[in-house]
C-alpha cells in the first residue's frame, strides 16, 4: 500500500469522480473532491495536496484556467497537476502544458495507467518536498529567518574557518558587536513589525557597506549584529570600520512615514589577543559592548581583560545576592538627622549594608545598582522598611526621644503595585506610629509621561501623607529639578544632594545653587535636608540659609544598631547632643 498522500479530484461529472474513487479506493490514498474549478482552488488552498486530477472540460472555469491560477499563486505553483480530457488532439495537449500542467490522462480511465501514474508522480512529490524540506531546515539552521543574514551557528563556523586561516598568513582577525541603542523604544512606541522593518532596513546597510572588504555581517539575536573580518593593522583597519558603521547607522531611516535616527553602541574583540576560539572572541566582543553602552552609547569599545574581571566580579555578585536575604547577610545603619536650630537628634536615615562573609563590608554603590537591575530591590527594599519601622519603635519603647525614620525607595518598588499595602503592613507589624516615618523618593521616581500614570502617583503619595508618612525628595538638584512636580505632588521636605554641599567654600556656583534650592523649598513651605555635612564651614553656611536639617560626617558617620543605641543613650531628655 502507498504512503499516504493527498489526491484532489476535480471534475464536474459525478461518475468521473466515482469512478476515480472505485479504481484508487485499494491504493490507500487520501481522496478529495471538487465540483467545479472554484471549488477545486479552494480546497487546493486548504489542504495542499499531494497531486491534482483536474479535469479540462467543465462549465464555469475550465481547467486550463484553474492550474494557470495555481501557477500564480506562490504555495500552490509547484502542485502537480494531471489534466483529465477525453480530447486526445495535440492542441489540447499544448495549451495545457502552456497552462502548466505536468501530465494528462485520457477518458476513459485505464486502471493500470492511473495507478502507475499516479505512483510515479506522487513518489517524485515526495522526493521533491523531502529535498524542498532538508534544504529550508539547512537554511534555517544556518540563516536568520528576518534578515536573511548569517546566524550564530554559521558566524561560529565562519569565524573558525577564518581563525584558521589567520594562523597560517599570520595576520588578526577582528570581531565587532553592534547592538542599537534603546531599540526597545521603537518596538514599545511604533509596534514590533515596525522595529523588525528596521532591523531589515540595518542588514541592508552593513551588508552593502562591508561587501567590498571581505567581511562577514551576522545577526545572532535581538537587535545585535556582528560584523567579522582579517586585517594585518589593528589599529587602523578596526578603528576606521567601527567608525564607518557607527556613522552608517546613525543616517536618518525613513519607516512608515515615521523619520527615525538610531544609534548603536559596539565592542571589538581582536583573534589572537583575546581569544584563540570563536566563541571566547564573541564572549569578549559583548562584554566590550556592554561597557560601551555604559559609557554614553555611540561609541566604540576595545575589549579589555580588566572587563572580564569586572563582568566575572559583576555574576559572582548577582549570584551571590540572590542569597542575601535567606542568609541573614544584610544589616541597616543609621545616620543621625540634626534640627539646626536646636542640635536635636530629631531623625535618623536607614541605611543599608551587606555584610559578605568573605568580603566584609561591601558598599551600597556597589550592590545596589546590581540589586536594581535583577529586580531584587523589590524585596530587599522592604526588608529594610520592615526593620528599619522595628528598630525605630524598639527605641521608642526603650524612652528614648521620638525620631523620624527616614527609608529610601527605589523607583523599582515604587511600581510595585503592592506598594501601599506593603508599606501598611510594615508599619502594622513594628506598630510604629506613621507620623514617624518619612519616605525618601528621587526625582525620577515623580516623572510620567502618561495621564494615568501621573493620577496614580499622585494618588498613592496623597494616601501616603493622609495616613500621616513624610515624603522627601532625595538628591534634589540632580535631576528634572521642576517646579511643576513640586506642585502637583504631596511632598514636605527637600533633601540637597551632598555633591552640592561639597564644594560650598569654593565653587560659588554650588553656593548659589543651595542658596536657590532653599528659597524654592521656603516659598513652597517644604523644608530642607542637607546631607554630606563634613566641616564647619559647610555648617555655617547651610545656616545662614535657614537650612532646617543637617546629616553627614561632621556629626556622625552612618551607624549599626548598637552604636546608633549607644549615641542615643547620650542625649537629653529632650534629644540634644549637639552644641551649634
Amino acid at each position: 500500500m502507498s504512503e499516504q498522500s493527498t489526491i484532489l479530484i476535480v471534475d464536474d461529472e459525478l461518475v468521473s469522480r466515482y469512478t476515480v474513487e472505485v479504481l484508487l479506493s485499494t491504493e490507500g490514498y487520501i481522496l478529495e473532491f471538487a465540483k467545479n474549478g472554484e471549488e477545486g482552488l479552494k480546497k487546493a488552498v486548504e489542504l495542499s495536496p499531494d497531486l491534482m486530477l483536474l479535469d479540462v472540460m467543465m462549465p464555469g472555469m475550465d481547467g486550463f484556467e484553474v492550474c494557470q491560477r495555481l501557477r500564480a499563486n506562490p504555495k500552490l505553483a509547484e502542485l502537480p497537476v494531471v489534466m483529465v480530457t477525453a480530447l486526445d488532439d495535440r492542441e489540447s495537449r499544448l495549451r495545457g502544458i502552456e497552462s502548466g500542467a505536468d501530465d494528462f490522462m485520457s477518458k476513459p480511465y485505464d486502471r493500470a495507467e492511473l495507478r502507475a501514474r499516479i505512483r510515479t508522480i506522487t513518489r517524485l512529490n515526495r522526493y521533491r518536498r523531502l529535498v524542498e524540506t532538508e534544504e529550508k531546515l539547512a537554511y534555517l539552521a544556518n540563516y536568520d529567518i528576518l534578515t536573511g543574514l548569517p546566524n550564530r551557528s554559521l558566524l561560529l563556523e565562519r569565524l573558525t574557518q577564518t581563525i584558521n586561516s589567520a594562523k597560517r598568513t599570520k595576520q588578526n582577525v577582528a570581531v565587532l558587536a553592534l547592538d542599537l541603542d534603546s531599540f526597545q523604544i521603537i518596538n514599545d512606541s511604533l509596534g514590533h513589525e515596525t522595529g523588525d522593518n528596521m532591523l531589515k532596513k540595518i542588514a541592508q546597510r552593513l551588508t552593502k557597506l562591508i561587501e567590498k572588504s571581505g567581511a562577514t555581517v551576522s545577526r545572532i539575536e535581538g537587535d545585535e549584529f556582528i560584523v567579522m573580518f582579517e586585517t594585518n593593522n589593528i589599529v587602523k583597519d578596526v578603528s576606521e570600520m567601527a567608525q564607518c558603521l557607527l556613522d552608517n547607522i546613525s543616517h536618518q531611516i525613513m519607516l512608515d512615514e515615521h523619520e527615525i535616527v538610531v544609534t548603536a553602541s559596539m565592542g571589538i574583540s581582536v583573534y589572537p589577543t583575546d581569544g584563540t576560539d570563536g566563541k571566547t572572541l564573541l564572549k569578549n566582543a559583548d562584554t566590550a559592548l556592554s561597557r560601551a553602552k555604559t559609557d554614553g552609547k555611540n561609541a566604540y569599545q576595545f575589549f579589555t581583560t580588566k572587563m572580564n574581571e569586572v563582568a566575572l566580579e559583576r555574576l559572582i555578585l548577582e549570584n551571590q545576592l540572590r542569597k542575601v536575604l535567606s542568609q541573614n547577610e544584610l544589616l541597616v545603619y543609621y545616620q543621625p538627622q540634626i534640627e539646626l536650630i536646636s542640635g536635636r537628634i530629631i531623625g535618623t536615615e536607614a541605611l543599608i549594608r551587606w555584610q559578605h562573609p568573605e568580603l566584609g563590608l561591601v558598599s551600597p554603590a556597589k550592590f545596589i545598582p546590581v540589586a536594581e537591575e535583577m529586580g531584587l530591590i523589590i524585596p530587599i527594599g522592604e526588608w529594610v522598611l520592615r526593620t528599619a519601622c522595628k528598630q525605630n519603635k524598639i527605641w521608642q519603647q526603650a524612652g528614648f526621644p521620638t525620631l523620624r525614620i527616614s527609608v529610601n525607595m527605589s523607583s523599582r518598588q515604587f511600581q510595585s503595585p503592592n506598594l501601599l499595602q506593603m508599606i501598611k503592613s510594615a508599619l502594622a507589624g513594628s506598630g510604629l506610629d506613621p507620623i514617624y516615618l518619612e519616605l525618601e523618593l528621587t526625582e525620577s521616581v515623580l516623572m510620567a509621561e502618561e495621564a494615568d500614570e501621573l493620577n496614580n502617583i499622585i494618588s498613592l503619595l496623597t494616601e501616603l501623607r493622609s495616613i500621616g508618612i513624610k515624603i522627601a525628595i532625595d538628591d534634589f538638584g540632580t535631576g528634572y529639578s521642576s517646579l511643576s512636580y513640586l506642585k502637583r505632588f504631596p511632598v514636605n521636605s527637600l533633601k540637597i544632594d551632598r555633591s552640592f554641599v561639597k564644594d560650598i567654600p569654593t565653587d560659588t556656583d554650588d553656593a548659589a545653587i543651595i542658596k536657590a534650592i532653599v528659597a524654592l523649598a521656603h516659598s513652597l513651605r517644604l523644608y530642607v535636608i542637607a546631607e554630606g555635612v563634613e566641616t564647619l564651614e559647610q555648617l555655617d553656611f547651610l545656616r545662614n540659609q535657614k537650612c532646617e536639617i543637617i546629616q553627614g560626617y561632621y556629626f556622625s558617620t552612618p551607624l549599626c544598631t548598637e552604636d546608633m543605641t549607644k549615641m542615643l543613650e547620650n542625649v537629653g531628655e529632650n534629644g540634644t547632643l549637639f552644641s551649634l
